[in-house]
């Protein structure tokens, strides 16, 4: 490990030794938004900003060269209004990512960019129609990223010379700067049935348009349009309530992908059947199994997918977390179904009624179903939250990350061409923040 782990961990040690040993004036557990009722329209409103710094060992997810690290500023504001008229509530949230990176790398085409400020922007309306109408609107708008190194440039690296052509490197496609993209998500939901009732049939119709920003030329613009995607999904569910402490529900799935390469586009057939059940007054369990049929351009797929997830509250300071996942992914431009396996595991403690720390270790498995390859991905997730006062809260986060495959020259396929890439990284980021309610 590098000497930045080491580092870190008296960093952590220090953190934690400092969290449970502060003499702090008695609050509640849980931080506490500020809340403004309007006299005049009865609206409420509610927000709070994080501000921190933090550093990151990887900042463009390289496997072994141009492995440079950053420390960077962060802010993220947040805040929502709520309303109520009669038989209807609406809500607005919005919430923003600001970054700043302090160093970045300079290559064969000049200086990079990673800055990036990410917003996301919802309304949600409910109207109760009458004793057994419900309606749900939902539209989300999400102006977002992805950094280099991961998504539709994962395993494109740097190269000091003049840009090799079928090598995917940043320099070839002058790409300085974090792929920008654009989430447009709209829902409507009608539930027919009593609120408490045993029984409740849900109607669900949603679309999802993903598209990113391009600002490119050449061969990489269209590889760019061409992963640009609308997902329509078609949902009927029936809920039923067996007991106090059971529900089951039967779901039907429509799911069609439209991209602009329509060689691309396909359809899922989804049949499911969930269990929720509170086991006992410390443990609840939530399972769900499906039958995926896959229907392609040249071929078809089918599948047993499940999601299952346990949560275990021995004493009300502790929980525990257990899932298991199975699903199929996308397929990308190549044509290659992905099976997705992932489980994860989460400790969640509360010390002294305000020092509050999560542990959780995630590992996914992709399996590509027609060439011989395998990602893996590992992921852990340290959290510690030091209530300060109900209204100011500090907050430690460290993330480690190891994407390994067998494969780590696997080509991408842009505009009909093989591009050689490097996957694979490893990263370790951490900060140190402050909520404050506003």
């Amino acid at each position: 490990m590098r000497l930045f782990k080491m580092k870190l961990c008296h960093v952590l040690l220090v953190g934690c030794t400092c969290a449970i040993y502060s003499s702090a004036a008695n609050a509640d557990n849980t931080f506490q938004e500020s809340k403004y009722i309007d006299p005049f329209l009865g609206l409420e409103f509610s927000s709070f900003v994080s501000a921190g710094y933090g550093f990151d060992d990887n900042v463009f997810n390289q496997l072994d060269d141009h492995i440079i690290g950053s420390n960077f500023y962060f802010l993220k504001p947040s805040m929502s209004i709520l309303g109520h008229r009669n038989t209807k509530d609406f809500g607005f949230y919005y919430s923003g990512n600001y970054r700043k990176y302090n160093n970045d790398i300079a290559s064969y085409q000049g200086t990079s960019d990673q800055n990036y400020d990410d917003h996301n922007l919802t309304g949600v309306f409910t109207w109760e129609l009458g004793f057994r109408h419900h309606l749900e609107l939902l539209a989300n708008y999400e102006i977002g990223h992805e950094a280099l190194g991961t998504g539709v440039t994962n395993g494109f690296y740097f190269s000091d010379d003049a840009p090799l052509g079928q090598h995917a490197t940043f320099d070839l496609f002058s790409i300085t700067s974090p792929i920008q993209k654009t989430n447009k998500r709209a829902n409507i939901k009608y539930t027919y049935g009593a609120k408490g009732a045993k029984g409740n049939i849900v109607f669900d119709l949603l679309q999802d348009r993903l598209n990113y920003d391009n600002y490119y030329k050449g061969p990489f613009s269209t590889y760019l349009n061409n992963e640009n995607m609308i997902e329509t999904d078609a949902n009927i569910i029936f809920k039923y309530q067996y007991t106090e402490r059971t529900r089951f529900d039967y779901k039907l799935i429509y799911k069609n992908y439209n991209y602009k390469d329509n060689q691309r586009d396909n359809d899922d057939f989804i049949i499911a059947f969930s269990l929720m059940s509170q086991i006992t007054g410390k443990s609840k369990i939530e399972a769900m199994v499906s039958k995926v049929q896959k229907k392609m351009q040249d071929d078809n797929f089918s599948s047993i997918d499940w999601n299952v997830s346990y949560k275990w509250q021995p004493t009300d300071y502790s929980t525990l977390f257990v899932k298991s996942k199975s699903e199929g992914k996308e397929p990308e431009n190549t044509g290659d179904f992905i099976k997705s396996f992932e489980n994860s595991i989460t400790w969640q403690h509360q010390f002294l009624g305000h020092i509050t720390s999560s542990l959780s270790y995630k590992h996914i498995s992709d399996k590509y179903q027609i060439r011989e390859r395998t990602d893996r991905y590992d992921n852990v997730v340290f959290n510690l939250h030091y209530l300060f006062r109900p209204k100011i809260e500090f907050i430690f986060d460290y993330q480690y990350a190891l994407f390994h495959t067998n494969k780590s020259t696997d080509p991408v396929l842009i505009n009909d061409e093989n591009y050689e890439r490097r996957l694979g990284y490893e990263k370790n980021q951490f900060g140190l923040s402050v909520k404050v309610a506003i």
